[in-house]
């Protein structure tokens, strides 16, 4: 079965840190000067170039050979998907000249991330011909964004002027709280230059670069076209893009990176307005060369961090679900969700999303139209299907990626109708929890609503997205009647792997399975028909 809209957010600490402001007082600019044939050109002297922002000559400040010393921070995306394929592995094992570098006094830092920084700790002499290992990340999805901007954040500390971050990953972002508006507003005023390296496969890139347009997700989410991102990023802070679909290609673009440092000038001056975007233009004194920059700098935009971390402020770039999550003096983490305010990150489209299936994709008359809203006192997800039996699933995750909690939700839903066929269509609704890039846990009630003349049962069950497929963990069994079955609770507590399900807050069964440690806890509806639900209540375990 196909599931449906996936807002994925990831973990961090709900906390009150000072934060201040990212901004700089010495803007560099890296500088390529090529000849016709595009070899690069060597020897020149500050004499030798004329630096203009917005068409006025500037002071050079600072002026930095070919031979200078680099700052140069390496991002390896860790997250799971890195690890199929060996995609990880191999990224490692062709980093060695990039991390060896050009120059004794350079300064390398070996970054891996997913939803944030793991670290970023100057590699020694011994680790930059024997780099440490990077090891596959089971929590968090990729924060690209959110990544990249810390790296920048830290690289305002470096200790040499002229800096470059490289960035390797196999995916898009999906769990940044910056946009890429932010972003690039903080490239722009950045020092560093931004080279990015997408290992795509031959036929993720072919579907990527037709289009500028932004890329829908199982799930019909829309993120930003990650081939759009990275050319974007490149191109604003004078670096180059790559989208290598092989072994070899990987090598070449780092081949590429690796020449492009080595044969860099530095030219460095004091901008009198760091407020507003300033265009910049390189000039050199010889005929019949290009000369490769960035073409701005600045911006008028803020991005804010933690003043201890770097980490992008939680406080001034809060995800929709945190307007309603708390934390308690020792820490623990409660998402309390009474779907009252639309802002708080559900999706809310009153139209069909996705649009009506045509009836060839589903065979005969068949159309499934899903739905999910907000509506007056609660959130209600929707289905129906004609023409058939059901064979599609509607779920709504969001929020925190959780590892051990407690979760409980109010479940009002339709008892089902009978299809075109005559044969009877229940409805199942409940929680769906872990959800991640793998797959999720599903625990569902039947039978629930106020006209409901059926049993009420639960089911739990595992599902995974490649190859699509369902597990039963507990089948279908019956809880405790109830004389008002218009409304039911049902509860799941995740610790360690060990999994006990409540409904009404009666335990009903306790198992063990630990496919998913960790991931998102959201809302799902299967079968025909449609489900209200109110008050969900998350609470993190130790």
């Amino acid at each position: 079965m196909r599931w449906f809209w996936l807002l994925a957010c990831s973990v961090t600490a709900f906390a009150q840190e000072p934060v201040f402001k990212s901004d700089t007082a010495l803007q560099s600019i890296a500088v390529q000067v090529i000849d016709k044939q595009g070899n690069a050109i060597r020897g020149l002297t500050a004499a030798d170039f004329t630096l203009l922002e917005d068409g006025r000559p500037q002071k050079i400040a600072f002026f930095g050979d070919e031979k200078q010393p680099a700052s140069l921070a390496v991002l390896v995306d860790s997250s799971a998907s890195m690890s199929l394929g060996g995609k990880l592995d191999r990224a490692r094992a062709l980093l060695g000249p990039l991390l060896r570098g050009n120059n004794p006094e350079d300064e390398i830092f070996l970054v891996p991330f997913t939803d944030r920084l793991q670290s970023f700790t100057k590699l020694t002499t011994e680790q930059r011909l024997h780099p440490p290992e990077i090891r596959v990340s089971t929590r968090g999805g990729t924060s690209f964004y959110d990544a990249l901007a810390s790296a920048l954040c830290k690289m305002r500390t470096a200790q040499n002027v002229k800096q470059a971050v490289v960035v390797i990953t196999d995916g898009a972002d999906q769990n940044s709280r910056l946009n890429l508006r932010q972003l690039i507003q903080l490239t722009r005023s950045s020092n560093a230059q931004v080279f990015t390296i997408g290992f795509f496969a031959k036929s993720e890139y072919d579907i990527l670069h037709q289009s500028d347009k932004p890329v829908t997700l199982v799930g019909e989410r829309e993120i930003d076209n990650p081939v759009v991102v990275f050319d974007r990023l490149a191109r604003e802070s004078g670096a180059e893009s790559f989208f290598p679909t092989s072994e070899r290609g990987l090598q070449q673009a780092l081949d590429r990176i690796f020449a492009i440092l080595e044969a860099q000038y530095t030219l460095a001056y004091y901008p009198a307005d760091t407020s507003r975007f300033r265009k910049i233009e390189i000039k050199v004194k010889r005929g019949g060369v290009r000369v490769l920059s960035r073409r701005g700098v600045g911006d008028t935009g803020t991005v804010h961090f933690s003043a201890t971390s770097c980490e992008v402020s939680v406080k001034d770039h809060p995800y929709p679900w945190e307007l309603r999550a708390t934390r308690d003096p020792a820490g623990v983490l409660t998402w309390h969700e009474d779907f009252t305010d639309p802002r708080t990150g559900w999706p809310n489209r009153h139209e069909l999303i996705p649009a009506p299936r045509r009836p060839r994709d589903i065979g005969g008359d068949a159309e499934w139209k899903p739905g999910v809203r907000y509506i007056p006192g609660g959130y209600e997800l929707s289905n129906t299907f004609t023409g058939g039996p059901v064979s599609e699933s509607v779920v709504a995750a969001q929020g925190n990626f959780w590892n051990n909690f407690r979760a409980s939700v109010v479940i009002d839903a339709s008892p089902g109708v009978s299809d075109a066929t005559g044969i009877y269509q229940g409805t199942a609704a409940g929680l769906v929890f872990q959800m991640g890039a793998g797959g999720y846990y599903a625990l569902v009630l039947t039978g629930t609503g106020r006209d409901s003349t059926h049993d009420t049962s639960f089911k739990l069950v595992k599902r995974t997205f490649s190859p699509p497929t369902e597990i039963v963990i507990v089948p279908w069994t019956k809880v405790p009647s109830k004389a008002d079955k218009k409304q039911r609770r049902v509860s799941v507590e995740y610790q360690r792997g060990k999994i006990g399900v409540q409904v009404d807050d009666q335990p009903v069964a306790s198992v063990q399975d630990a496919t998913y440690a960790n991931g998102l806890i959201g809302l799902a509806l299967f079968g025909h028909g449609r489900a209200v639900f109110h008050d969900l209540i998350v609470e993190e375990l130790p």
